[in-house]
């Protein structure tokens, strides 16, 4: 770690973003006193007012205390200042332990020290050997994971009871909607959606599903719809024992969906024994339509965009589109239409040059509607991301993981913006912990896997994990034409000959689709991008 001694202008703003992900951390979302301490703090030393962190105006501008406040007497100030070291410490040894700049609160003062964390420095080959680091999942289903030492566990689709069997939209809707409220709690571990959905239909043991997921209980069910009315059962097992521990069922009304869903949750925390923070206590549910023809058009809309072909994202995104006329105040229907422009804008099915302005301007209303939607932050991130925000992009990414730090998706798109700016190590680190939470992902994961590596320039491992997305998603164009860069940038020009030719072949000979050099916006990387553009053949 560097001292930082007068901040650069681009430090203070790597400062400022560090902060803000810092305070909507689980650690100090708790601690509203805490949190504005710090962030005074900060902003006093970055402004270089050091000379206006005493004691006494500490207390009246953080504190709230009178003019006639006495350090002396009153030790408010000294004994706060104590936790916050301890908050902060708590903090840089579990999620901030990458952040590119951390603060410190010597003992005997309050003005924070800037400490900079170094780039790695590069490996010579024979360092690199003793340093490789493991794939974090091969995608195989016998791997045993590791299981989190918080309650984790995995929803399982919910089996489509009705007769007509395309109500199946309507179970997977409500398996996505307790994922997506569970995971925002976080003392639990959640497996993502698109692992969970790996099994719809299969019929394993609880046991063999927990230890190739790396979770400690199942939360299973069924959904038979009936005209305007639902039953679902619902139950959680315990993975090591087997045994049920808690089951349900409701016959409601279809109005009902939301407050049966709340239930769900309440029991399952309940019975978990999971402590709510105040901050969780307050968002759950808060923010849903009440529409419900809105959100079944939603629900149409997500079993539509999973299948990610042409035809059907541009089915959701009319079905998303439809819920958000029918519900102009619909948060998570701005959010998904958001995802899906930008989906379309970079697999080129939509070259309209607005196409990023209309996904911005959705995000942005999804998150004046409910600014702790993690989901909407998580878009907006990838949004200005291929927008060459590169900055504003990891501010959002790290806004969506502290909101949510069980969504997937959140650390993938924060992974790809860290890659961007160069920030390899960070990078890593994000979306490791993104496989973590989605043991059965799609190449996308794997190609930010292996940009990854490819910035920390541990080329071995990258080329791995390109050939592992290839392997998983053999039409995924980027992970091709990666592994070409990486071929060209080791000078292995047989394989890069054989690599182009399966590319080339994919994209009937159209370099022009090869938008991944868009995420490059480090301008050494642009150049570096460039080179190996042309060493492959590709300029």
């Amino acid at each position: 770690m560097v001292a930082i001694g007068t901040p650069t202008e681009s430090q203070v703003s790597e400062a400022r973003n560090c902060l803000d992900r810092l305070l909507h951390s689980p650690v100090f979302a708790r601690s509203e006193r805490q949190c504005r301490f710090l962030r005074f703090l900060v902003s006093e030393t970055l402004a270089g007012h050091t000379n206006r962190l005493k004691e006494y105006t500490i207390g009246i501008e953080v504190f709230d205390r009178p003019p006639a406040f006495d350090p002396s007497t009153e030790a408010i100030v000294r004994v706060e200042a104590g936790r916050l070291r301890s908050k902060l410490r708590e903090y840089y040894e579990d999620e901030g332990g990458l952040d590119p700049i951390r603060f410190d609160l010597p003992k005997g003062s309050y003005g924070i020290h800037l400490i900079a964390r170094p780039e790695p420095a590069p490996q010579d080959a024979s360092a690199g050997q003793a340093t490789q680091r493991t794939m974090p999942n091969d995608n195989f289903p016998n791997v045993v994971r590791p299981v989190e030492d918080k309650p984790s566990l995995a929803v399982l689709p919910f089996t489509n009871m009705s007769s007509d069997p395309e109500q199946g939209y309507f179970a997977d809707g409500i398996t996505e909607g307790l994922i997506t409220e569970l995971s925002r709690i976080s003392a639990l571990f959640v497996i993502s959606r698109h692992s969970s959905f790996v099994y719809k239909g299969q019929t394993k043991r609880a046991d063999e599903i927990g230890k190739e997921l790396g979770v400690k209980y199942l939360l299973e069910g069924s959904v038979q719809r009936s005209g305007a009315r639902m039953r679902i059962t619902t139950r959680l097992v315990d993975i090591m024992t087997g045994a049920q521990i808690w089951a349900e069922r409701y016959d409601r009304l279809l109005e009902d969906i939301f407050a049966v869903q709340d239930d769900v949750i309440q029991r399952v925390v309940a019975v978990l024994q999971v402590k709510l923070i105040d901050a969780e206590n307050q968002y759950h549910g808060s923010v849903r339509s009440m529409n419900i023809e809105a959100h079944d058009c939603l629900l149409r809309g997500l079993e539509r965009f999973w299948i990610f072909t042409r035809v059907s994202v541009d089915e959701a995104r009319v079905q998303f589109s439809r819920a958000v006329e029918l519900d102009p105040g619909y948060a998570a229907g701005h959010a998904w239409l958001a995802r899906a422009l930008v989906f379309q804008w970079t697999q080129t099915w939509d070259t309209n040059p607005e196409i990023l302005e209309q996904a911005l301007d959705h995000v942005r209303t999804a998150i004046d509607l409910d600014d702790r939607l993690s989901f909407a932050h998580a878009v907006q991130c990838w949004v200005q991301l291929w927008r060459r925000q590169g900055e504003a992009a990891i501010a959002s990414g790290w806004r969506a993981v502290a909101l949510d730090p069980n969504n997937a998706d959140a650390h993938l798109f924060l992974s790809f913006a860290l890659v961007a700016l160069g920030r390899g190590a960070e990078a890593l680190h994000y979306i490791e912990k993104g496989i973590r939470l989605n043991p059965y992902p799609s190449g996308v994961y794997q190609l930010a896997l292996g940009l990854s590596y490819f910035v920390l320039e541990e080329f071995d491992q990258a080329i791995a994990a390109f050939k592992h997305g290839i392997e998983v998603t053999d039409v995924f164009i980027p992970n091709h034409y990666s592994l070409c860069l990486t071929y060209a940038q080791l000078g292995r020009y047989e394989e890069l000959r054989k690599t182009r030719e399966k590319l080339l072949e994919l994209t009937e000979g159209r370099t022009s689709v090869l938008t991944s050099s868009g995420l490059w916006l480090n301008e050494k990387l642009l150049r570096q991008n460039e080179i190996l553009r042309q060493k492959s053949g590709f300029a």
